[in-house]
Parts: structure tokens; sequence; C-alpha cells
């Protein structure tokens, strides 16, 4: 009972994300920003203390350091992706991959793809955008190709959205933790690769017998992936993601001027990368505040009280996951998601002594799960919709394997791996 009186303006703000979902059969069709603002004002005015005294909690929960530095962030991960977009990046990534394989390992191929796309953009809808007006051509009229691709196509994209250092959710899922970005990328790496190695198997063994002609142009030289490049390897590096991520944008605007683009294009350019991100970083802010306002009501910690209950890692390792996935179902948006339950997992893991960096990382692995598996997902819904519906839910779903794949890999990891290092560690709690 006090969990559901301290959470209230959080489970406010869910009943009015999900009920205007369903109400308009669009769960993006109400700003998130708009009920955020709603259940902020509700909780000022809901929790005990004078108004002004919560005002005050909830800008020092909004300007925490980590929810502004994700906020700037967001900001240069926009421009970063526009800005390469804009050069040729993606394009010629695509035409590098598919202008050299053969019919043999078209499905494959395109997985792969769909997986460098999505870790270069940080993006599984912009992902799925680029790639998917590809799919009917390449299909040759077969259904059973069509498919297949589909379904690789949504794995590869959540692929890159769960990895990348550019992704929304990772950064969502690494402030609110409170990790290093390049910590929770090697953790993370590891099971996304074996689970990237198995589906490549997977989809070679279950693909159909069909022809395809594949030629996608493109005019620019291997010079436009540099960018990208440098993001990996600054990353490795060890520099903290600003860093990695402005000498990055640096080197893109440097090729966008050997391009004869103008500054005044560039800065535009740039300006609309930041503009994309709006939405999602004022929702940042809301949700620190709010989250901020919960736990100085106690809210954390009752959770926390319940789960203790048991002394058991594991029982607060399934709590975790139980959470993300309930929330990522609620609000149909991974990244949301991650930023209500990080704060309260981060206060999970340090109460009980769990790796922070394996929490965070499957924190990120199951919600990308969830999103990919949900039909009202925006990835799912606009994947189908730039293939004019000739395709099922169910199918789409069925060929994802990589998604298949990665919840396998992810509930062995931890039964078997994860769980036996934090079992030392159960006297402690």
């Amino acid at each position: 009972m006090k969990i559901l009186k301290n959470f209230l303006p959080l489970f406010l703000f869910f009943g009015i994300y999900l009920g205007s979902g369903i109400y308009y059969n669009d769960f993006y069709a109400l700003s998130p920003v708009i009920i955020a603002f709603g259940a902020v004002a509700f909780a000022i005015t809901y929790f005990k203390g004078s108004i002004n005294k919560n005002i005050d909690l909830f800008l020092k929960g909004a300007g925490n350091d980590q929810i502004l530095t994700m906020c700037f962030i967001f900001f240069l991960s926009g421009s970063f992706s526009f800005i390469t977009k804009e050069i040729g990046s993606v394009d010629y990534l695509v035409a590098l991959i598919l202008n050299h394989i053969t019919p043999q390992i078209l499905f494959i191929a395109f997985f792969v793809i769909s997986c460098l796309i999505s870790f270069a953009l940080g993006t599984s809808v912009g992902t799925i955008v680029t790639l998917a007006p590809l799919l009917p051509g390449l299909s040759s009229g077969s259904n059973d190709a069509l498919i297949l691709l589909s379904g690789s196509l949504l794995g590869g994209a959540m692929f890159g959205d769960n990895l990348s250092i550019i992704s929304d959710t990772t950064i969502a899922a690494t402030q609110t933790m409170g990790v290093k970005m390049i910590d929770k990328f090697r953790a993370n790496g590891l099971i996304a690769l074996i689970a990237a190695i198995i589906t490549c198997i997977f989809i070679y063994l279950n693909q159909p017998e069909f022809t395809s002609s594949i030629i996608h142009k493109s005019d620019k030289t291997g010079i436009v992936l540099l960018p990208y490049i440098a993001i990996v390897v600054l990353a490795l590096c060890r520099l903290h993601v600003l860093v990695v991520l402005t000498i990055s944008c640096l080197l893109a605007i440097t090729i966008a001027f050997f391009q004869d683009l103008s500054f005044l294009s560039i800065s535009k350019i740039a300006l609309d990368g930041m503009q994309s991100t709006f939405e999602i970083s004022l929702l940042s802010l809301l949700i620190g505040g709010l989250s901020f306002l919960i736990e100085k009501n106690k809210g954390f910690e009752n959770v926390l009280s319940l789960i203790s209950r048991s002394k058991k890692p594991w029982v607060a390792i399934s709590s975790i996951i139980s959470m993300i996935v309930f929330i990522n179902m609620a609000v149909a948006n991974n990244t949301i998601a991650l930023l209500i339950c990080g704060p309260i997992a981060r206060q999970i893991s340090e109460r009980f002594n769990l790796n922070k960096i394996r929490i965070t990382s499957l924190l990120d692995i199951f919600s990308c799960i969830t999103q990919g598996f949900i039909p009202y997902g925006a990835q799912v819904l606009i994947l189908l919709a730039l293939i004019n519906q000739k395709i099922s839910f169910i199918d789409l779903v069925s060929k994802s394997y990589y998604l298949i794949i990665l919840l396998l890999v992810s509930v062995i990891y931890i039964v078997f791996f994860m769980n036996k290092n934090e079992k030392r560690l159960e006297k402690t709690v």
C-alpha cells in the first residue's frame, strides 16, 4: 500500500499514457512530455511539504549532473546522426555491402548491415526508415523472403539500439545507473555478439531459395565512414562520451565542408539534429525531477525494503528485469522505460552489491527485447507500414531470430554465469 501511495504520480503517468494509446489506437499520438508535465504538477501538490519545497526538490532532481550530461549527449548524438546522414555515410555503407553480395548470403548480409547501420545511427527507428523501403525490391515478390528480411531488419535495428554508444537507450541506461559508457559496451557487447553470430547461423539454415537483383548506388567514397570509425575508436580509448561525440561531429563537419556544403547549411543540419532530441531531453529532465521527488518521499526505500526481505541477489536481479519489462510494455518506449526504471535499479544494485555494469547491460537488453516484441511499438508499426502491411505481426516476430536468441542467451547468462558470480555477495546483504 505504501508503494502505491509513494509511486502514485508515476502510476498516473502510466495510466494516462496507456489509456491515451488505447483510446487513440496510437501510443505516440499524445506526447509523453505533456503527460509527464501533468504527473509532475500532481506530484508537487500531492507529496507532503509545501509546494515551494517540492518544486525545489523537483528542480534539484532535474538539474542532477547525470541528467544534464544525458541531455547534452542527446543533443550531440542528434547532430552527429543528421550530419553523417547528410554527407552520405549511411547510403555508402548500404551500397558497400549490398553491391558485393550474392543472393545466397543476402539474408545474412542484410541482418549484418542492419546491425551496422543501427550501431552507426544509434536509432532503431532511423535504421528501419532507412532500410525498410528496400525490402520489397530485395525480396523479388517472394513472401517468405520478405518475412525473413523484415525479421532480420527488426532484429538488426534493435542490435544497435541496444549497443550503440549514441543510442538513446544506452545513454539513458548508463547515465541513470551511473556507469561508464565503454564499460557497459564491453559487458553488453559479448552477449549481443554471441546472439548475433547464432542468429546468422539460424538465418542461413532457414533462408528460402530465390534469386534477386541487388543494385544500390552511392556516389560517395570511403572517407564518409571515418566519423563512424572515429566514434568507436575514441570510445575504446575511454574518453568521456561528450569528448567522443564532439570530435566525431567535428570530423563529420570537416567532411561536409569538403563536399562543398556551406557553413549555414551545416549549422542548420546540426541544429535540426539537436532539435530532434528535444522531446527525449525534456522528458529526461521531467522524469529525473519526478524520480527525485519520489525518492525523497521514501518511495525507493519502500521498494528496497520489500525486495530485501529475501536477501538473495537473484531476487533483486529478477525484480529489476521484471520492472523494466512491465514499464516498457506500459509506455511502449524503451528509452522512457529506462529513464523511469534506472534510478530504482541503481539503488537496488547498490543495496545488494550487484555489479552495476552488468545490471545496466541487462536493463538495456531486456528493454530492447520488449520493445521489439510489442505489436504497438514504433519499430514494428513503422516497419509494417513501410512494406504496406504485406506480412503479419506474427510472421515478423517469428522470423526476428536475433531478438529470440538474445533473450535466450541473456537468460542463460543470468542463470549460469551472472547468478553464480553474485552468490558470493549474498552474505553481505
